[in-house]
């Protein structure tokens, strides 16, 4: 399945959706009409991945314009005029597709929904009872837009996107350092190619064109697999060097799915390597714990000197690209834990000792890395005293 290329809806113009410059919509057609569409017959079971069922409301919506026009794309937004928190009274689009229920129930809501659109821009078209039109800026050259439009298109505007899904798999750095430690860990990396090449034998490989939704499924599932075989710590295998999947990670064996993904072979020697430099790093991060643990609280050199090693040892590890502090604070929050730093505490004193002192693509002067290890020793000493 490849991608599904549709109308820009933010660059539709006044003549894209114009009603009057189409023939008027019936009720009874659209519904006709979307249930006889391809796509229709291949309406996923309640319960499939969202990005399998967001997949297939772009195609049925490819299949609609083909049949309707660029208009009907706009057909899963509303829009109003709205006193919005501190803001004003600005346009606020909404943006929801109907949950997938039954075949009929599913296609019976597109259906109205593509109605209830084209009766929106029925009313932005005359503004018939002035729920627009005051907030419009004046007209700047002679395209013909009716006021409401000008006013709902216009800038000043929001978006709010509902139904949005909550991931399967945390990040790796909102794990805990009791989640990744790999002390007392049974991991055997000569294990990691055969349990990656079942794991990739079990479905096939999306195309490089595919739709980045099927690629990103597909990511989740091998990474579910990792999971379920080695423990949470696994999700890490894709937190990459610079703009890679995750960005700002310490694994260089994988970047991303148009990059890393080849051959089956290829990509199952390319996952297995980047499982095992991810559990590498962990190994190498808790010996780096080891040199320094136990700290007592009045320790200042020595909670200088470890934080310090860490933001050196992380900025090389990720080589000071796109995003590295993340990980750097990662880290260092996990060596906080390790130090026995309650939870409460952990995240002020990050937000104090770092607090944006770190950038892309820039590996920070001495000073600053000694500027950043003072201020964090000074603070673990300070509250224990």
């Amino acid at each position: 399945m490849d991608r599904v290329h549709l109308p820009d809806f933010w660059r539709l113009t006044w003549r894209d959706v114009d009603p009057a410059a189409r023939p008027a919509v019936d009720p009874a057609g659209v519904a006709e009409l979307v249930r006889m569409l391809p796509p229709a017959a291949e309406v996923p079971p309640a319960g499939t991945d969202w990005r399998l069922v967001a997949f297939w409301y772009d195609r049925m919506t490819a299949a609609m314009v083909e049949r309707l026009g660029d208009w009907v794309v706009g057909w899963w937004y509303t829009v109003a005029m709205e006193d919005y928190r501190d803001r004003g009274v600005i346009p606020v689009w909404r943006a929801e597709r109907p949950p997938v229920t039954t075949p009929a129930e599913t296609l019976t809501r597109i259906a109205d929904a593509v109605v209830a659109w084209h009766e929106l821009l029925v009313e932005l078209a005359v503004d018939a009872r002035g729920r627009f039109a005051a907030a419009a800026p004046a007209a700047t050259d002679d395209t013909g837009e009716p006021p409401a439009w000008r006013a709902v298109r216009g800038r000043g505007g929001i978006t709010l996107y509902a139904g949005l899904p909550a991931r399967r798999l945390p990040h790796p750095g909102s794990l805990s350092w009791a989640d990744v430690n790999p002390v007392d860990r049974t991991f055997d990396p000569a294990t990691v190619p055969a349990v990656v090449t079942d794991l990739i034998a079990a479905s096939e490989i999306p195309s490089p064109d595919a739709d980045w939704r099927l690629r990103d499924l597909w990511l989740e599932n091998v990474t579910v697999g990792l999971v379920d075989r080695y423990g949470r710590w696994a999700v890490g295998w894709r937190w990459s060097v610079g703009e890679g999947d995750l960005d700002g990670g310490p694994v260089s064996s994988w970047c991303c799915f148009p990059h890393s993904v080849t051959t089956p072979e290829a990509t199952t020697a390319t996952v297995a390597a980047a499982l095992v430099e991810w559990h590498d790093w962990l190994d190498d991060l808790a010996e780096r714990f080891a040199r320094f643990l136990p700290l007592s609280a009045g320790d200042l050199d020595g909670w200088e000197r470890a934080v310090a090693h860490l933001v050196t040892a992380v900025g090389d590890g990720t080589q000071y690209e796109s995003g590295w502090y993340s990980c750097c604070r990662t880290a260092l929050g996990w060596f906080l834990e390790a130090a026995g730093i309650e939870a409460t505490r952990r995240e002020e004193l990050l937000d104090h000792a770092i607090g944006g002192r770190f950038d892309s693509w820039v590996e920070p002067p001495r000073a600053v890395v000694e500027s950043v290890a003072e201020d964090l020793a000074l603070r673990v000493t300070g509250d224990a005293a």
